[in-house]
């Protein structure tokens, strides 16, 4: 019984090595790394009547809402037409240099704070429908920090300081021009001991419950902890996005793949524990580790960053963190420990 549980923990970690994201990613498919750099919009001058605009994602993604009866046009890079928001909808220039630049994968530069010179004649806008509505989100480089860190933070990595003293984007509403204007603020990171303490601590208490006369029922409600505190720490970091309900779902059952995988495991492990069966220990030790290797080490930078997308506070965040990797780890150990002094144990029929 104990090689069929080392056997089956080494399968988890080669489908984590293997479907799981990179450790440092591996909640981004439901939200944004976490970061040291906070970006935030100061105001918007002139005001446009009806025009509100907000970041999202740490400040990844900027949505602009235009309830006004007059067209918002969004300046790119090049102070050329990039986006149009009205009545009619909402609309993207396709010749417009932005739409290239503001893709997914083009998230490696630093942000731009001055329109760069337009080189020749701006061609006209040829716009395209993109959908109905009256908002708009897009990812705006000049409203991020996604470069190394600069000579001032090298310097003194433990003091906050202004990085970005000011960055703007570019509006038009008719003949009126108007400019968003915000700043990104460079935060020291935290300490993580602090979190790996607590831990270490639900690790000793989750081993500690495989030595109990009855184990079951202590490792089962660990299983049910574990499961409870990563579902909210996975859902807490998409809506953090403020996207549709159906996209966050999404996000997370299917781009967090692993965790989901977890989870019905650590479900379908409660009953057997219950009854201090093989099958409820093997799965419990399972679904921990899965969970404590992709949703707990894959999110240990939620830990030292300042900056963390996640819907409620980032003590809470990084509270979940330090839960699932403390008793998803206790648990895998704790079903050595509970093969090792009940080798008598029955079999699931």
């Amino acid at each position: 019984m104990l090689r069929r549980l080392v056997a089956v923990v080494g399968a988890g970690l080669v489908l984590v090595v293997v479907v799981g994201a990179p450790p440092a990613e591996a909640h981004t498919v439901t939200g944004v790394s976490p970061t040291d750099y906070r970006s935030e919009i100061i105001g918007v001058n002139p005001r446009l009547p009806g025009v509100s605009v907000r970041l999202l994602d740490l400040g990844n993604r900027v949505e602009l809402v235009n309830r006004s009866a007059t067209d918002v046009v969004v300046l790119g890079y090049q102070g050329e037409p990039y986006l149009r928001i009205g009545p009619s909808g909402v609309f993207e220039n396709r010749r417009s240099p932005s739409v290239a630049l503001n893709s997914v994968t083009a998230n490696n530069s630093a942000p731009t704070t001055t329109l760069p010179p337009t080189p020749g004649v701006v061609p006209a806008p040829s716009w395209r429908r993109t959908g109905g509505g009256r908002s708009v989100r897009w990812r705006d480089r000049r409203a991020r920090w996604a470069s190394p860190a600069p000579a001032g933070v090298k310097a003194a990595p433990d003091q906050t300081q202004v990085v970005v003293p000011q960055w703007l984007i570019g509006l038009r509403q008719g003949t009126q021009d108007a400019s968003v204007f915000g700043r990104i603020t460079y935060v020291p990171s935290q300490s993580p001991w602090p979190w790996i303490a607590v831990a270490v601590v639900l690790l000793g208490v989750t081993v500690a419950a495989g030595l109990l006369r009855r184990w079951g029922p202590a490792l089962s409600a660990a299983v049910a902890v574990i499961i409870a505190v990563d579902v909210v720490h996975s859902f807490g970091i998409a809506a953090a996005t403020h996207d549709a309900v159906l996209v966050q779902i999404g996000r997370v059952v299917l781009g967090g793949v692993v965790a989901t995988l977890g989870w019905i495991i650590g479900a379908v492990a409660i009953g057997p524990l219950q009854d201090e069966r093989e099958g409820g220990v093997v799965a419990a030790a399972v679904a921990g580790f899965l969970l404590a290797a992709f949703s707990g080490i894959g999110d240990l930078a939620t830990l030292t960053k300042s900056q963390v997308p996640f819907v409620f506070s980032a003590s809470a965040a990084r509270a979940a963190v330090a839960v699932t990797i403390g008793t998803g780890f206790g648990l895998a150990l704790a079903a050595l420990l509970v093969f090792r002094r009940h080798p008598e144990i029955r079999a699931t029929e």
